[in-house]
This record gives structure tokens, sequence and C-alpha cells, in this order.
């Protein structure tokens, strides 16, 4: 793939031009995937909450439309919580919280991840079949914890590959690139802040997409971010969010 002069937009975009439930949301017209990337203190997480918050907040979104966070690092989100709440830890928990909440924020431990994953994308689906209207986005945090270069678990791959028919969509953050090909196939598409150096060089000889451009742009102001769509090789940039305290 490679990217043309037309689809590069060089003026950075304000976020309002984001729509946060198309955004986040399932697309029963696009591959199923969703991919951000970006070192650690660059904003992917920030910009998460903030879109996830307009989100909720949208009458756009539908009743029936559920956001699942998985965060095996445990920290950054509980912000989104009502107060007094605090993160979810079992499997009755979550299906408790996905009932009454738009929202919800799980931390599972490190050596029951995966199989707690399996749980809830094989409920996801279920519940897709049982609830006309139900749509679910999972928003996968340090997914190279399941995911390497050469291996994706069959959970995910089922849910790259069936899900986008059953209203449900993924999104896969992380701090470096996670380099597979396959999932890169069932993305529609990323989005970036700084990178490190060796996957910067990567944008470039997958996508054609010039490194030191990439890094010149991101580098003007702190927290600002890139949106590159696969399907029409369209690179945008937006402006840093603004966040409360700002």
């Amino acid at each position: 793939m490679k990217l043309s002069v037309e689809g590069l937009n060089i003026l950075s975009r304000e976020i309002s031009s984001l729509d946060p439930v198309v955004f986040l949301g399932a697309d029963k017209t696009k591959p199923a995937v969703r991919q951000g990337v970006g070192v650690s203190g660059t904003g992917k997480t920030e910009l998460m909450k903030e879109l996830i918050r307009r989100a909720e907040k949208s009458p756009n979104m539908d009743e029936y439309s559920r956001l699942i966070i998985f965060d095996v690092k445990h920290d950054g989100y509980e912000s989104l919580l009502p107060e007094k709440s605090e993160p979810i830890t079992d499997f009755m928990g979550y299906e408790k919280s996905l009932t009454e909440n738009r929202v919800t924020l799980i931390h599972p431990e490190i050596s029951e991840a995966q199989d707690f994953l399996d749980e809830i994308i094989d409920h996801l689906f279920r519940t897709s079949e049982r609830i006309e209207g139900f749509s679910g986005t999972l928003i996968l945090e340090e997914s190279s914890t399941y995911i390497t270069g050469h291996k994706v678990p069959d959970s995910l791959k089922r849910f790259a590959t069936q899900g986008r028919s059953m209203g449900l969509s993924l999104i896969l953050l992380n701090q470096r690139c996670i380099g597979n090909r396959w999932v890169d196939t069932q993305t529609a598409s990323m989005f970036v802040f700084r990178l490190a150096r060796p996957d910067a060089d990567l944008w470039k000889t997958r996508w054609g997409i010039c490194p030191e451009m990439l890094e010149s742009k991101l580098s003007e102001k702190r927290f600002s971010f890139a949106h590159f769509d696969l399907e029409s090789l369209k690179l945008d940039f937006y402006e840093p969010i603004k966040l409360k305290d700002e």
C-alpha cells in the first residue's frame, strides 16, 4: 500500500470533528478492528476517555450499545466510573455491569486475562444473537499481551472475522505496533501518537508513510495525533484534546 499525496491532510483538524459514536462504535460495513498506537505518555488513554465521555452523552448512541474496556495494566480509566464504583474483576460483575451501564471497565489478573477475555468475547456473541439492536465495542489495552507478530488467539480471530456482522468491533491499543499482518488485514483504521523509532520505519515499509514527516508533524504539539484510514489510505492530523483542567 502507498499513501497518495491527495490523501494527506497537513492542516490539523479539531477533535470536535470526530464523531465519538462513529469512532468508537460498531460498523457492519467495515472491518471490525481499529488500532491505536503510541509510546507511553503521548495521550492514547486520554483520547479514549474523552471520546468515551462524549459517546455516553451523545443522542446518537443507541440504547443497547456498550463499551467494554479490558485493561490489564489497571490504570487510566477509573475516572469514567460512577462515584464509589470499582473496576470489574470477575465474570459475574461483568455481566451485571453490561446490563446496567453503557461503559464497563474490567481489571483482569494477568494469570487469568486470556481465559477471562475468551469468556467475554463468547458472551458478547451470545448477547448479540439474543438482543436485537445490540452492539458492543471491546477496547483492549496492552493488546500485545495477547497478540504477537505471529500469533493471534482464536477468540480474537473470531471477533475480528465474525464480529462485524454481529455489531461487534475491537479497538486494539498498544505502545508499540503489533506488526501482525493478519490483524492489519482485519483493520479499518489506525490512530497514532508519537512512535518508537522502529515503529516509524514500519509505517514506511508497510504503508508508504514517511516517518520523518509523521514525527515532525506529531512533535509540533504534545498529545496531537493522526488518523489513518486503511481503506481510503487517507491520513488526517488532529489537534490535542483539551483536558478538563485546561
